[in-house]
């Protein structure tokens, strides 16, 4: 049976129609839609998924959302996981309007939402259409619709989003928070490579150098470098820290390879600290960098071999600082016994005596220093650890003191900041001295 002329017509209306549409670009469709939401879905790229309202996984052990709804909290992602299992795409964003000026863009990953409700629903759009889109936004609109856009166009399969993304990390009239969101992504973008383009890290390193930019922004920039896969920031970071123009800039990039556990780090770090032309606030933050998450015995050991040739309180201050947060028998032993010294200034033993109890020194260690010091103001300081250690050897020694301290002046001022103890046994000794 052969189409009669009405069916021929009405078929050609729906094809022009849909090649109407295909032809028409997102952002026309999307300004073209009543004002209120608007919402269109795309591919995800392989291993996104969600359930479709509250949470979004973007790989392995990344999550974004909420794992509390309905009324009930989950305890971890697992548990959110299996009440409502983890869909593979699509992403359907939903771009809120008022006089066609997106206020805010919501990302869902997973089965379509059933519950909403006054949505203009454009169905489903091109991958890379939609990353256009999103990213134009980022690159047009101030507040919150610009910042929100970028993770969205980050979701979408085999996207080119890095041309883009580079534009808004380095566009200056765009607000802080959006270019610092789009150099963060630049660095998600890599996840994966074998090797980081340097298109991409070369933006970042132009970002961190231009000092007319804003330093916040400029941070974000070494964070970025510090955090790029198979350490590809590593190398520029230590020629940044390396030179001399940019105090602030050489400082920067220290705190950074400060932050990694790269081996290169590392070993620049401990070199770094050998060095006797390093800026005193470049050299502190590599001294401090010793003591961090990575830190091992050999560091702690270099530390306290360079602690003598210091030449400034900054720089010893920071070996106290790095020493007590790695801890550890040998160096307690080495800061009571800076704490003892009385070939040492004051303010250098009251440091050693707060980093010894910062490290965990037994505290009998600790008491047995009030015994051989007559200074008030190193007395001071071990009555203050004392007060913020609850065990019985401290409370019987700040009994003892306030009992029987022959300086009167030190006696009342322990006496008047334990007034607020529940110890009964403080309140007790108190009780005694005021009723004699």
């Amino acid at each position: 049976m052969r189409p009669t002329g009405h069916l021929v017509a009405a078929a050609t209306l729906v094809v022009a129609a849909g090649s109407a549409a295909q032809g028409q670009s997102l952002a026309n469709r999307v300004s073209a839609a009543p004002d209120g939401r608007v919402q269109f879905t795309f591919a995800a790229r392989p291993g996104v998924c969600g359930n479709g309202r509250t949470y979004i996984q973007t790989g392995p052990n990344s999550f974004t959302g909420s794992i509390s709804y309905n009324g009930n909290f989950y305890g971890n992602w697992n548990d959110a996981m299996r009440a409502d299992p983890c869909v593979a795409g699509p992403v359907r964003v939903v771009v809120d309007r008022a006089d066609k000026l997106p206020l805010t863009v919501q990302t869902y990953v997973g089965p379509p939402d059933s519950t909403q409700r006054g949505v203009t629903d454009l169905g489903r759009v091109r991958a890379q259409d939609a990353a256009d889109y999103l990213l134009s936004i980022s690159s047009t609109v101030e507040g919150r619709a610009g910042r929100e856009a970028i993770f969205p166009a980050l979701l979408a399969d085999s996207a080119n989003t890095a041309s883009a993304l580079v534009a808004i990390a380095r566009s200056t009239s765009l607000p802080r928070e959006t270019r610092r969101s789009a150099l963060s992504y630049m660095g998600q973008s890599t996840n994966g490579m074998a090797t980081i383009p340097a298109s991409v890290t070369e933006p970042i390193l132009a970002i961190a150098r231009d000092e007319r930019d804003n330093q916040v922004v400029r941070q974000q920039a070494l964070s970025v470098l510090g955090r790029l896969d198979h350490g590809a920031g590593i190398p520029p970071l230590i020629e940044l820290s390396r030179q001399t123009e940019s105090k602030w800039l050489a400082k920067e990039s220290m705190s950074t390879l400060a932050r990694s556990g790269d081996p290169r780090a590392r070993q620049y770090l401990r070199t770094a600290v050998r060095r006797t032309d390093l800026p005193d606030e470049v050299l502190t933050v590599a001294l401090r960098a010793l003591g961090q998450d990575y830190a091992t015995a050999q560091d702690a050991a270099l530390l306290r071999e360079l602690y003598p040739s210091l030449k400034t309180d900054r720089s010893r201050e920071a070996v106290f600082t790095a020493l007590g947060d790695i801890g550890g028998s040998e160096n307690t032993k080495w800061m009571l016994a800076m704490a003892q010294n009385g070939n040492e200034l004051l303010e250098t033993r009251r440091r050693a005596a707060n980093a010894a109890n910062r490290s965990g020194a037994p505290i009998l260690d600790l008491i047995k220093l009030y015994d051989t010091t007559t200074d008030p103001a190193m007395k001071e300081t071990l009555i203050t650890i004392y007060i913020q250690n609850s065990e019985r050897a401290s409370i019987d020694k700040l009994v003892s003191i306030v009992k029987s301290e022959e300086n009167i002046s030190l006696r009342r001022r322990t006496i008047t900041r334990l007034t607020s103890s529940d110890d009964p046994r403080i309140k007790q000794a108190l009780q005694d001295i005021i009723g004699k």
